[in-house]
């Protein structure tokens, strides 16, 4: 009974406002932690939806004619673009997920690396070489040049929430799921949930990894969950004008990105982790992963390389033009391992950086129901700052809604594999994830 309780508050029918991702990933990740391998991946099934329960709606860009026949993205003015359910596809920027990359959520970063043939520490990030910006699915796909539509590091999407209150959560009920979690079989059809790991050779996972083939305890490549992060960058809208079809949003004069801020930098899969050893036949998946497990400082541990700037111009601005030394962080969740903040990791650990929360009550249910899964588990407040609720909205027909009164807000859902991640291996490739953010006051 405790079990079907759990379950049906994951799947969170008539709450909050949900955005849901669920993607077929064929990752193709070098033997090493990283990967520079550009073979490619796919993706499918992408839907974002939401209820006003909470009186939060959401909705990604419109697309407009800017004049010239060429389509663009413009503000949501019309009332009938906010909606209950809206695809991911409608965005323009999901289509692949291919390769790697490291980020603390805002910068995404491609560094050197230092060769090495050892399987069981994995390609190394030389701190002293050049680094290069990772590529967005955003840009990729909304360029003139058809040559990089396949090489993106990480997916990013923008949306827009609206609210009768200018506070709006992430609520604890978010989740990201592995496929086999969720009965996605191999074809891409439902059938029964299927743990990730093996107990025995007798039992065989969803997608079997290919380093798991002759293995005693065979595991799934749905595991890449384990090396996946998500991260919410947002700010308000202040006003909105217009010229033409194109509707452009304001931020009390200035860019988007001088006044956005992070509001989450979430791992969410924890309780995954792999074991490697120099025999790549010989590794395996290790799952439900508590904080108290020998495994936690390594699995409930976000680390990644920050890209240095060594060049600061007499305005106090960086000189983005010179790329070269990362410095690598560590961040732990005060309210998931409080010891860790002080011990192992940086001092200016953001409060942003959350991890899911999963008690010694859910390790049981990890390992034995392959139907469950770990949530957020805890509220995050993503805005409270928004001051102008003067937006008027274009009405549509037959759609009683008021057309003002909304706090407005616009954010980038950034996706992507950390590199630094122990499940970012070869190890882990052609693998399906679900995630779904759940939005409310």
């Amino acid at each position: 009974m405790e079990q079907k309780t759990s379950r049906s508050r994951r799947y969170i029918v008539t709450k909050n406002s949900i955005l849901m991702l669920v993607v077929l990933v064929i990752v193709f990740l070098a033997v090493w932690a990283w990967y520079n391998n550009a073979k490619k991946t796919s993706a499918s099934t992408t839907t974002l939806s939401a209820s006003p329960a909470d009186g939060v709606e959401i909705a990604v860009p419109e697309k407009v004619d800017d004049g010239t026949g060429k389509l663009v993205d413009s503000f949501p003015i019309h009332n009938d673009s906010w909606k209950s359910e809206i695809k991911f596809e409608d965005s323009g920027y999901v289509k692949n997920l291919v390769k790697d990359i490291t980020s603390d959520g805002r910068q995404f970063v491609i560094p050197g690396f230092n060769s090495t043939e050892d399987y069981a520490v994995g390609r190394t990030v030389n701190v002293d070489e050049v680094w290069e910006d990772g590529l967005s699915s955003k840009v990729a796909l909304s360029d003139n040049d058809v040559n990089n539509d396949d090489e993106y590091n990480y997916i990013s999407l923008d949306f827009y929430l609206r609210s009768r209150s200018n506070k709006i959560n992430l609520k604890p009920e978010s989740f990201l799921a592995a496929g086999s979690e969720l009965g996605y079989k191999d074809d891409g059809t439902k059938g029964d949930p299927k743990k990730l790991s093996a107990d025995s050779r007798a039992y065989t996972p969803y997608r079997v990894s290919s380093y798991s083939t002759t293995s005693n305890y065979p595991f799934s490549a749905d595991a890449i969950v384990g090396a996946m992060r998500v991260s919410l960058v947002g700010a308000s809208v202040e006003n909105v004008t217009s010229l033409g079809d194109v509707t452009t949003e304001t931020y009390d004069g200035k860019p988007w990105d001088e006044v956005a801020k992070t509001k989450i930098t979430w791992l969410p899969r924890p309780d995954i982790f792999l074991q490697a050893t120099s025999n790549m036949t010989d590794w395996t998946l290790q799952t439900g992963i508590t904080p108290s497990n020998e495994y936690a400082e390594k699995t409930y541990c976000h680390s990644f390389y920050e890209g240095n700037y060594p060049v600061t111009k007499s305005d106090g601005t960086k000189d983005t033009s010179v790329k070269k030394g990362v410095t690598k962080h560590k961040y732990y969740d005060s309210e998931v391992l409080p010891d860790k903040i002080s011990d192992d990791a940086d001092e200016d650990v953001p409060k942003y950086f959350k991890v899911s929360k999963i008690t010694e009550e859910d390790a049981p249910k990890l390992k034995n129901d392959a139907s469950y899964y770990p949530t957020l588990g805890q509220t995050v407040e993503i805005a409270n700052d928004a001051k102008n609720a003067g937006i008027k909205f274009e009405p549509s027909e037959n759609d009683s809604r008021a057309t003002s009164g909304y706090y407005v807000y616009k954010y980038q859902l950034n996706i992507w594999i950390e590199g630094e991640d122990a499940e970012a291996r070869r190890a882990i490739n052609n693998g399906v994830f679900s995630l779904e953010l759940d939005f409310g006051a």
